[in-house]
């Protein structure tokens, strides 16, 4: 029994070393700005914070952060009319959405992004590419089962950054959402992702390091093991 003890706790060290290889990217509870246009409350800049609810001129912000692996993650911006209306104050009037400060624990990669409208939770579907926004017939990278989106394929990121800028979509006017199969009368949900990399992740053990450990200590259990016999 203390041998097989022993087995088990091999098997979870190997386990809890992997996971601690996950290294987290943007800063939690840090704050950005989002600057509004046409919002259902008019236009403006608004403080938020990472990890929080924030209303944003009539438009209910919260961010979600969704690891990608061991060195990269994403970061959704979800913004709902918590009354159920139209997410635009104007749908014949520009409307966009722009994310400055957004903060980093290390140089990052922006390498990636996606986006799409719902209507009471639920994406629209078909859609198809209008204007510059396109539609690969790609489904939501973080689930499939959510439906499709705009973009979400992978792209060649510039120079690494601890702070990213100027993150933003804008429509216009805000009907032309409804040329990409959308419907700017009924879309009560705006979500827009982006997917950051570390530029320089840490080294960590390689599977044939941890492997070894492993290993080794199971080559002392039997040499207890038979001392005892």
């Amino acid at each position: 029994m203390k041998f097989r003890a022993l087995v088990i706790g091999t098997g979870l060290l190997c386990f809890a070393l992997t996971q601690g290889t996950l290294a987290a990217i943007i800063v939690p509870g840090s704050t950005y700005s989002v600057v509004a246009t046409n919002f259902p409350g008019g236009s403006g800049t608004v403080i938020a914070t990472e990890g929080a609810s924030t209303n944003v001129e009539g438009l209910t912000l919260t961010d979600t952060i969704t690891p990608a692996g061991a060195n990269a993650e994403w970061i959704e911006f979800n913004f709902v009319n918590p009354t159920g209306g139209l997410l635009a104050g104007n749908v014949n009037a520009n409307w966009g959405i722009t994310i400055n400060g957004l903060q980093a624990t290390a140089p990052a990669l922006f390498d990636n992004f996606f986006l799409y409208w719902t209507a009471n939770g639920t994406a629209f579907s078909p859609i198809n590419t209008f204007g510059g926004i396109i539609s690969n017939g790609n489904l939501n990278p973080l689930n499939p089962a959510l439906g499709p989106v705009y973009f979400g394929n992978a792209f060649t990121p510039g120079p690494a950054e601890t702070v990213f800028n100027n993150l933003f979509v804008s429509v216009s006017p805000y009907s032309f959402i409804n040329a990409g199969g959308n419907n700017d009368l009924t879309a009560n949900d705006f979500h827009y992702a982006f997917h950051f990399t570390l530029a320089n992740p840490p080294s960590v053990p390689e599977p044939a390091s941890l492997a070894l450990l492993g290993t080794g200590l199971l080559g002392l259990a039997l040499a207890r093991r038979r001392r005892r016999m």
